[in-house]
Order: structure tokens, then sequence, then C-alpha cells
């Protein structure tokens, strides 16, 4: 069952998926219609899941769940996936790439691999946090490098 992103508790479940490129308003219209209609219909072995999206900063694609009436199960987790895959396809990006990391350098977003995040980050650029769980953390998911899982490929 779909119902407004922002109107999801606080506790929500959610993924994130992130694209390296910026999503202009036609893609993003699209992303949310396409997401939407999927959310709409979405279950847990045959029980509806209340849920929502949203897009942040143009790059960051964020799915929540309302965990409190129906919890997820592996096959619907599955068919989200499966929704993105056809999402990545459709538009040519690359949303679930969890080798990258998404910093703020000079106010602009980069996708760095996470393998060259010493060369061009500190301790101190701020990133976006990813792993994030919860609609909560959404308040805080850009940090400091320092405070987060990807701390040891940076210089203190």
């Amino acid at each position: 069952m779909l119902t407004d992103f922002n109107n999801l508790p606080e506790d929500a479940r959610i993924w994130i998926y992130a694209s390296k490129t910026i999503l202009n308003s036609n893609q993003q219209k699209e992303i949310i219609n396409i997401l939407s209609d999927h959310l709409e219909g979405w279950n847990a072995h045959k029980v509806p899941l209340t849920a929502g999206v949203t897009i942040l900063e143009n790059h960051f694609i964020v799915v929540a769940l309302d965990e409190n009436k129906n919890g997820a199960s592996g096959c619907s987790i599955d068919t989200l996936q499966q929704k993105i895959q056809e999402i990545e396809k459709e538009f040519s990006v690359s949303l679930m790439n969890r080798l990258n990391v998404f910093c703020k350098i000079e106010q602009e977003i980069h996708s760095v691999p996470s393998f060259k995040l010493g060369s061009v980050a500190n301790a101190n650029t701020l990133f976006y946090d990813l792993t994030i769980l919860a609609k909560r953390d959404l308040n805080t998911y850009l940090k400091p490098i320092s405070e987060g899982w990807c701390a040891s490929y940076v210089k203190n």
C-alpha cells in the first residue's frame, strides 16, 4: 500500500539506492511513478506492505517501509531489488554499486570508488552513509568520514 513518504514513522525501515550521476527532474518523476506503482501492490505473503518513496539531493532513491504494520519478507525484498534493476536498465544508471562512497566535496556530490577514497578525501570530508536502516537516520546520514564505515579508507 503506497503512502506519502513523509507520513511514514521515523522508525520505518529504509533502503537507499544511489546514482553517481544527477537524476534530472524528468528521470526523478518517472522513477517515483515506477516505484509508486510497485509499492501500491507491494506485499509479503499476500499481506499488503505500507511503504513510500522519495528522492533526496537528486541522487538518492529512498524506499521506506512501515514495519509496525507488516514486515518485509525475503521475497518482497527481492521484488523491490528486481524493480530497481529494471530502473537501472531503463535509465542506464547504476543504483546498487556499494563499492562507491558518496562524498560532499566543494558543495557537490561525488561518487568515489572506495579504494580511491584516500586520494580525494580525508577524515573530515562529509559522506552519505547509505548503510543506515531507519528513516530517522536520514537526519544524520551526511557525516564526517571519521564517523562512518569508510573511515579506514582515509588518513586521519
